[in-house]
């Protein structure tokens, strides 16, 4: 497969492809369309997985608590109706997916370290233009 001419195809439809690691803690604003109206909705959660990383049709699935159910999504490194993405914590782990998780509850699924700085904090990873 000719990579190079991938590439530049990629540049060309405008890829942004997101530097999501396992471990953090993301807040996401996705455009929704209902209708005639757009909206945005907000989802926090942390990340569980990456897929093909640094590659368009990479993936990444995060994971939290909403409203008392479980819900996990999995978006698309290259996503076009991505707002905002704000890096609100960052883990330590080591584990490249943290499947575990899903087994803990309560103060057991989020007793993970932290590794990032106070100044890093709220950090938005990517903004649309």
């Amino acid at each position: 497969m000719n990579f190079e001419r991938l590439k530049k195809i990629w540049e060309q439809k405008g890829y942004n492809i997101l530097d999501v690691k396992p471990g953090q803690y993301l807040e996401i604003h996705e455009k929704i369309k209902e209708r005639n109206n757009e909206r945005i909705w907000k989802f926090k959660g942390l990340v569980i997985r990456v897929k093909n990383p640094n590659h368009p049709t990479g993936t990444f699935t995060v994971r939290w608590e909403v409203a008392g159910v479980v819900v996990e999504k999995t978006y698309p490194l290259s996503y076009p109706n991505f707002k905002k993405i704000i890096l609100l914590d960052q883990y330590r782990i080591r584990r490249a997916k943290l499947y575990y998780i899903r087994e803990k509850v309560g103060k057991k699924a989020m007793k993970l370290r932290s590794i990032i700085s106070e100044s890093d904090r709220n950090k938005v990873i990517y903004e649309e233009k």
